[in-house]
């Protein structure tokens, strides 16, 4: 009986202590500041990089999902308002970009689209073309068109 009495007891210490003990899961958590991304630790990535069901998303310092323009590493990247890194041609403020469908950095220098040779800066092409339909704000929202050139 003290036997039984004694693993009741050392079962229920055991349960105790494992129910005390929180786990996590990964994900994007909504607070009243913004989007922040938890990783399975419970800690929110900062100042990083989120790859989330292969699309790409960053967090700055402040652990906030950022929209629109991303300086890092001296590249410039750009996100739609959803905070995914966006890739290929774009209008962005009337400018138009291109950024690299890999990298999904922007692309600077002579860049050939649809069979002509455009020049891009971090201004936009330099001739304003090729013409895009769908034009984003610098904040990541549709300013004509829609999502992802889908009419």
């Amino acid at each position: 009986m003290k036997k039984r009495c004694l693993a009741v007891t050392a079962l229920s210490m055991a349960l105790a202590i494992g129910s005390a003990i929180s786990s996590f899961a990964a994900g994007f958590v909504s607070t009243p500041q913004g989007v922040k991304y938890q990783w399975g630790s419970g800690d929110y990535c900062t100042n990083n990089w989120v790859n989330y069901q292969n699309h790409w998303f960053f967090f700055g310092n402040d652990q906030l999902m950022r929209t629109g323009w991303i300086q890092r590493d001296n590249t410039w990247y750009y996100t739609a308002d959803t905070g995914e890194l966006q890739g290929g041609i774009m209008k962005i403020n009337g400018n138009v970009y291109y950024f690299d469908t890999t990298t999904l950095k922007m692309v600077t220098g002579p860049y050939t689209y649809n069979g002509v040779t455009h020049n891009f800066t971090e201004n936009g092409t330099t001739d304003g073309g090729p013409y895009i339909y769908t034009e984003w704000n610098s904040n990541g929202t549709i300013r004509r068109g829609t999502k992802f050139g889908v009419r």
